[in-house]
């Protein structure tokens, strides 16, 4: 017998896996393009590796609600 987790489950961990990926890619080019220069502030900081985590976390938190918010909406109009 396969034990496949709930599809609420698994939305919600896609969402989430989703919304970090998109979160590395948002925080590596803000790193990259220096905006901010938030770069050039953590680099002359010795907390750089937190700036980066706390970018990446709450960025991939928000990303991640968006995704699973927008799944959930769109369940909801297929439902018409």
């Amino acid at each position: 017998m396969s034990h496949q987790p709930h599809p609420l489950i698994r939305l919600f961990l896609n969402g989430t896996a989703v919304g970090f990926a998109l979160s590395a890619v948002f925080v590596s080019a803000i790193w990259l393009l220096d905006i901010a220069d938030i770069r050039t502030h953590a680099q002359n900081s010795d907390d750089a590796f937190l700036v980066l985590f706390i970018l990446w976390f709450f960025n991939g938190l928000l990303f991640g609600a968006v995704q699973i918010s927008y799944v959930v909406w769109q369940i909801g109009r297929e439902g018409r």
